[in-house]
């Protein structure tokens, strides 16, 4: 009998091939294909099949009703997991609840994934009736919205951005950049709300009020203002 606790070459295979088609999301995480996932991975879509039904069992991707395959619950309930042992997450916490409840609209946090991606990882909800959906786990394009603008560092001279038009119809948005030590952009909050609610004044005041909290959070992480 082998009592050893190292895996077997035959298990090991397996198990490289899905974890390398689970990073292929990383740079598709609005949808991927079979067939495209078999050519990033550079495997047989056979192959690819069978893998992909394993993860799916175990809720670490999902099939949508338009055939394409993405991260499922599963996985991102584990990462969310470890993202609540990272400083940003703990530091950027009370701040979205002060951002909550001073606006009173939806407050988030947002991390670069991929080069084209920003992921929603945290989200203190408005209370308002009429909200914004949840966007904890949901990724939006770096283009086109309040968040990847702000990664991006595209800001206005007061630290901020804003938008009136995002990825949801009559929804507007204000974000702001967090930096670390090395004064490098790491992640952006922003708020989120229904446009006839939010005045052009607001935006601005939001706008500036946002960039406070960002310049916080980005002081306790490391980040040194001039």
């Amino acid at each position: 009998m082998n009592d050893s606790l190292e895996p077997t070459q035959s298990a090991v295979g397996p198990v490289e091939r899905a974890l390398h088609l689970l990073i292929c999301f990383h740079t598709h995480m609005d949808g991927v294909s079979l067939t495209e996932l078999a050519r990033m991975a550079d495997l047989a879509p056979s192959t690819t099949t069978r893998l992909l039904k394993v993860l799916e069992r175990y809720g670490f991707v999902r099939r949508g009703s338009d055939r394409l395959y993405r991260l499922g619950p599963q996985l991102i309930q584990l990462g969310l997991g470890a993202l609540r042992d990272m400083s940003l997450y703990e530091i950027a916490r009370p701040h979205l609840r002060s951002l909550a409840e001073e606006t009173g609209e939806s407050a988030h946090l947002g991390i670069l994934v991929g080069e084209s991606n920003v992921l929603y990882v945290d989200q203190v909800s408005s209370h308002h009736t009429v909200q914004t959906a949840t966007w904890v786990g949901r990724s939006v394009p770096l283009a086109d919205t309040a968040i990847g603008t702000a990664i991006q560092g595209k800001i206005l001279p007061a630290g901020y951005t804003a938008t009136r038009h995002t990825i949801e119809p009559d929804v507007s948005s204000v974000a702001a950049p967090i930096y670390d030590q090395n004064h490098e952009i790491i992640g952006a909050i922003n708020i989120i709300g229904p446009t006839y609610r939010i005045s052009d004044e607001q935006l601005t005041q939001f706008g500036i009020l946002i960039a406070d909290h960002a310049r916080q959070i980005s002081t306790r992480l490391g980040a040194t203002y001039f």
